[in-house]
């Protein structure tokens, strides 16, 4: 059953101590008193007598926050949920963060009303996996669920080398961006871009051209709010995020914010790392990176990585039948891929895997195709 998240976070904005006993636990598990005390510096004035226990009993009935038991000890701590943090992360953007001193405030502040909050919070659902979140859960994150924790423990259970495979896809982007900037290229465009992991595509990019300029695409709203807190530019350079899906090409190169922070009448480097192998072959696929494809400029740069099966044993495949239940996912063979890029003129080495592209750039030793199973390329659009 799909959670209310827009009713909850209403709420919990609506009632006086609910907001500030998720800050204070958002900087971590607290004692009791450590919340009073919490409170104190918070708002300069203490809560009534028993507010706190009534506080902590609804927002414990409601999801938000559980007792953690201490080692060695009877005592428990008070700590946010998943669906806690979720909620604190809609409400920073209303308001101000957790934790100010990590970022300037006027890096950190959302010009969002209250409403566009609430709308993307009913969009929200935790008992579902998401890709992007599962993905930073692999990668060692901690913005994730649950439900995507037991999704990648239930893929890590038939290819236990996935998390490597994660961290070897994230080298094969960084590596692919340094590159690009160093052949020139100041405009980026990320789909599929998941929860900021730093170093990220802006990061690398301005740290070699200042002014490059990047735009970020998922389809998940709390990659949103991660992203509108976390992707800060430097002065001379920008970033962007837009909510959108690959499954409509249209909308992204349509969208305002693309438009006004990137040319696409100039060469672009378009960034599609993990993203081609969860759309289906009932939706167009090929048409898609056609259509991106055919909207750039000669002398841009398309990098894509993708999963493939074929250096995985048989044995295995069955196995992964179980977390792709819906059917999103599907992994691809060389050829296939190749298909994908026809019209690009590929780079050296190739349609290779992610574990040989640059491999004297990348951390020793190299592990095997088959741990990895990930193909990756770039191809230069070429000039009409």
């Amino acid at each position: 059953m799909t959670l209310d998240l827009q009713s909850l976070f209403k709420e919990t904005l609506t009632r006086v101590w609910h907001v500030p006993i998720l800050k204070v636990l958002g900087s971590g598990p607290a004692r009791y008193a450590d919340i009073r005390d919490g409170l104190v510096k918070l708002r300069e004035s203490s809560p009534g007598d028993g507010t706190i226990s009534t506080e902590l009993r609804i927002l414990r009935s409601k999801g938000l926050v559980e007792q953690l038991s201490q080692p060695n000890t009877t005592k428990k701590l008070w700590a946010l949920t998943d669906l806690g943090k979720t909620v604190l992360r809609l409400i920073d953007e209303v308001d101000s963060l957790t934790n100010p001193e990590n970022f300037q405030v006027k890096e950190r502040r959302i010009e969002m009303p209250i409403s566009d909050s609430q709308e993307r919070a009913a969009a929200i659902d935790p008992t579902v996996p998401h890709p992007a979140r599962r993905y930073d859960y692999l990668l060692g994150g901690k913005d994730n669920f649950a439900a995507d924790r037991e999704s990648a423990h239930e893929i890590e259970a038939v290819m236990p080398t996935v998390r490597l495979a994660a961290r070897e896809n994230r080298g094969f982007l960084q590596r692919a961006v340094k590159y690009l900037a160093g052949e020139g290229v100041s405009q980026f465009l990320d789909i599929g871009s998941g929860i900021p992991t730093s170093p990220n595509t802006h990061e690398i990019a301005q740290a070699i051209d200042p002014a490059a300029q990047v735009v970020y695409v998922d389809n998940d709203p709390l990659v949103l709010t991660h992203a509108r807190a976390l992707l800060t530019s430097t002065p001379e350079g920008k970033t962007a995020y837009i909510n959108a899906d690959l499954r409509d090409p249209e909308g992204i190169l349509n969208d305002d914010q693309l438009r006004s922070t990137i040319d696409l009448s100039k060469p672009i480097g378009i960034i599609l790392v993990a993203v081609l192998h969860f759309i289906r072959d009932d939706e167009d696929p090929k048409g898609i990176i056609t259509r991106i494809i055919g909207s750039l400029a000669p002398g841009s740069w398309v990098v894509i990585s993708h999963v493939t099966f074929d250096h995985m044993p048989s044995a295995a495949l069955s196995g992964l039948e179980k977390p792709n239940r819906d059917g999103r996912f599907r992994a691809r063979s060389r050829d296939e891929l190749a298909d994908f890029m026809t019209g690009l003129d590929l780079m050296d080495p190739g349609i290779q895997s992610i574990a040989h592209w640059w491999a004297d750039e990348a951390p020793q030793p190299r592990p095997t195709v088959e741990d990895v199973a990930i193909y990756g390329a770039i191809g230069r659009v070429k000039a009409s």
